[in-house]
């Protein structure tokens, strides 16, 4: 099971989802983040500058997220797929990681 995102989840992101992924994180020590094309742990906070990177979200922090944006969160897994439903928005994915990165684009 993936446990975080990776670079090629970003890409998927445009430049104005990246803004506003970068405005809601609040970078703590011993996270993983993508800075300077690599994916890199943030070991010491003035080791990187947050302008330039970007968080490599885990399952709990997605849910995180997710939680702030609607109080309803259902998670289903049915045969094959992974489900991910709030009050406003559905999506699906084969990982877990991947339905709710998924639902984090839609909210960006």
């Amino acid at each position: 099971m993936i446990q975080r995102i990776t670079a090629a989840h970003l890409q998927q992101l445009s430049k104005e989802q990246q803004e506003k992924l970068r405005e809601q994180w609040h970078p703590e020590e011993g996270e993983y983040i993508f800075y300077s094309g690599q994916e890199e742990m943030i070991y010491y906070m003035g080791g990187f500058h947050k302008e330039k990177a970007l968080p490599l979200l885990t399952i709990g922090q997605m849910l995180a997220y997710l939680h702030q944006y609607d109080s309803y969160i259902r998670i289903d897994k049915i045969y094959e797929e992974w489900l991910i439903k709030t009050s406003s928005l559905e999506v699906k994915g084969r990982e877990l990681c991947d339905a709710l990165w998924n639902a984090m684009i839609l909210i960006l």
